[in-house]
């Protein structure tokens, strides 16, 4: 990877889930030789690797807490990112997981950067539905694929197709929209069991699913009845999954059409 010192870049990286074992060398790469490195990571091992990379990095923990509504706080970060755009510095966005996947500030700023002209994009990472993938030993291909963030799933009466695989994504924090709420979430869990059973049987199998955050660590795999969702403990890194219970049935005519039968 080559820098051009002539010019200004905004380069967004996700860190993967599994700490260092997930990052890749390009990413790696724009983290040592960018002018500045900016961060917002949880894991205190990883914020210490990130600093010893390069001299000049900040976390931007304090502009995540700055607001106790997340939407707010999530517009001054990428406020922040695009300043030091601005300023003609070569800018590395270092995010947690993949940088778009539930993290706004990095997405946002890359399309507002290359509206505005400037060379700015985002490389790929391993996320945390990729590790879902590889340790239920799922193709999401065989019978397709939902995926919901729970709050958006429960609050839009999302529709869904019981035939094929399900990932509820943040389920510890149904309606919750700030740091600070004092919303019941267990009134969130209860009213998306009650949505779940309009597709689902309460004996259902379901998953509680935590990726493993370091190298030789077993990821979380809790598996229960539908029925039990309210007594499980959740954490903020908790995804549900939930099976196909469903056949599909073909379509006699289209088949026809295609000469597959």
């Amino acid at each position: 990877m080559q820098i051009n010192p002539n010019t200004s870049s905004l380069v967004v990286v996700g860190c993967g889930i599994k700490f260092f074992a997930h990052l890749t060398t390009e990413t790696i790469a724009y983290i040592q030789q960018s002018d500045i490195v900016l961060y917002l990571v949880n894991d205190p091992v990883l914020k210490s690797w990130i600093q010893k990379q390069n001299q000049n990095t900040e976390s931007l923990d304090f502009l995540y807490r700055s607001c106790s509504h997340r939407a707010e706080a999530y517009q001054r970060i990428t406020n922040y990112v695009l300043e030091h755009l601005y300023q003609m510095k070569h800018v590395c966005f270092a995010l947690y997981g993949h940088p778009s996947v539930f993290s706004k500030p990095g997405l946002e700023a890359v399309k507002q950067a290359q509206k505005k002209g400037y060379f700015a994009k985002i490389l790929p990472a391993i996320s945390a539905e990729a590790c879902l993938f590889a340790d239920l030993l799922i193709d999401p291909g065989s019978l397709g694929c939902q995926s919901f963030e729970a709050s958006d799933f429960l609050i839009h009466q999302r529709q869904l197709d019981a035939s094929s695989h399900l990932i509820l994504w943040q389920i510890d924090a149904v309606g919750i929209i700030d740091h600070e709420s004092t919303n019941n979430k267990k009134m969130g869990i209860l009213l998306l069991l009650d949505y779940l059973q309009h597709f689902y049987k309460p004996i259902d199998e379901i998953i509680i699913y935590e990726a493993a955050q370091y190298p030789g660590l077993d990821p979380r795999i809790t598996r229960t009845q539908l029925q039990y969702l309210p007594d499980i403990q959740l954490s903020t890194i908790s995804t549900l999954y939930i099976p196909p219970v469903k056949k599909t049935h073909c379509n006699e005519a289209i088949l026809s059409a295609l000469g597959l039968m």
